[in-house]
């Protein structure tokens, strides 16, 4: 099969094509000119993208043309509604470090409301308050939550609010509806309508979606604008019951406010994943709270586009077999344009 990457790869990636798809089973070329074809590639079958948009003209010249690759939620532009009038499948792949983090929220988030930190502690240390029997499972003892954790949650139906919405809150987002979820995004500029129905998510003005949020997850890129954006006024807007994830950077929490919040319980706790100071000093004091979830910068972890060259491997080698790609775009799909 006749590959063509309309985006030159960055030279850590400049193997990964002869690794993931070798020869003879594919032919592959990447272009050093964004959005051109390489010379003589008008015969591809196959296209991958993720900066460079793509329209219809672009998809007229490829009489070959037998699947198109999107790479990104949020990133990647163009209008393919051609090439699905055609019958060429379209698939969406997320990047990988992106998909991480967000698949790392999602987990921060899920451990606070299900009061997961609290329970690993209970366990370890042996909590039994009513002093229940040693016995064996399902004789009849009533040992459901035997430690008797309290204020264990579900994120089924709660309202959740997204801040920086962009390639990764776009991947959170997408993780939220089998939950049933009512999804709040904010970015400094407005969604569309048609981005608000791709996503299920509604543009909602910062302060507000601080209000109506019970989970506030960052993923705010560290800018001079952002810097302390969460400070004492903010976190004062949101619910005593409401939590606050951040997988974006330290820099955009007053962290000082946060632990006052967090200490005098005026939120009901915090899942962190990237600090003011890295690594995260034994001194700080985030280390002694019991109603936060802490982890050490460690939502991108590593390999994120080995996931995402993996699963473009997987979807070319579904169309050679003649089967369905994963994350296929429908007709009626937002156009990223």
């Amino acid at each position: 099969m006749r590959v063509a990457f309309l985006d030159p790869l960055e030279d850590r990636l400049r193997d990964f094509p002869a690794q993931y798809l070798p020869a003879p089973d594919f032919d592959v070329r990447v272009t050093e000119t964004p959005g051109k074809l390489p010379e003589g590639w008008e015969t591809a079958e196959a296209i991958i993208w993720w900066n460079t948009p793509v329209d219809r003209a672009f998809l007229e010249a490829l009489p070959n043309l037998r699947f198109l690759q999107r790479v990104g939620w949020f990133r990647a532009r163009g209008d393919v509604r051609y090439a699905l009038e055609r019958g060429i499948p379209v698939a969406v792949t997320p990047f990988g470090v992106p998909d991480r983090v967000a698949q790392h929220a999602l987990t921060l988030t899920l451990m606070l409301l299900r009061q997961m930190h609290t329970a690993i502690e209970a366990l370890l240390e042996g909590i039994n308050p009513d002093r229940l029997p040693e016995a064996e499972a399902d004789s009849g003892a009533y040992t459901v939550n035997w430690a008797r954790v309290p204020n264990i949650a579900s994120l089924n139906d709660k309202t959740v609010g997204i801040l920086g919405f962009g390639e990764i809150g776009a991947a959170f987002a997408r993780l939220l509806p089998t939950f049933h979820c009512r999804t709040l995004a904010y970015r400094r500029r407005p969604l569309t309508p048609e981005q608000e129905a791709f996503y299920q998510v509604t543009w909602t003005p910062f302060d507000d979606l601080l209000r109506e949020s019970d989970v506030v997850v960052s993923f705010v890129p560290s800018t001079p604008e952002s810097r302390h954006m969460m400070g004492a006024r903010e976190f004062g807007l949101m619910q005593p019951s409401a939590y606050f994830v951040n997988c974006g950077r330290g820099a955009t929490v007053d962290e000082q406010a946060l632990l006052r919040v967090l200490r005098e319980q005026r939120i009901a706790g915090a899942g962190l994943d990237v600090f003011s100071v890295e690594p995260l000093p034994m001194t700080s004091p985030l280390r002694e709270l019991r109603n936060a979830v802490i982890t050490p910068h460690s939502a991108g972890g590593i390999g994120g586009w080995m996931d995402t060259f993996a699963r473009i491997r997987a979807n070319l080698d579904r169309v050679q077999a003649g089967l369905p790609v994963t994350i296929a775009m429908q007709p009626g799909d937002y156009q990223p344009g």
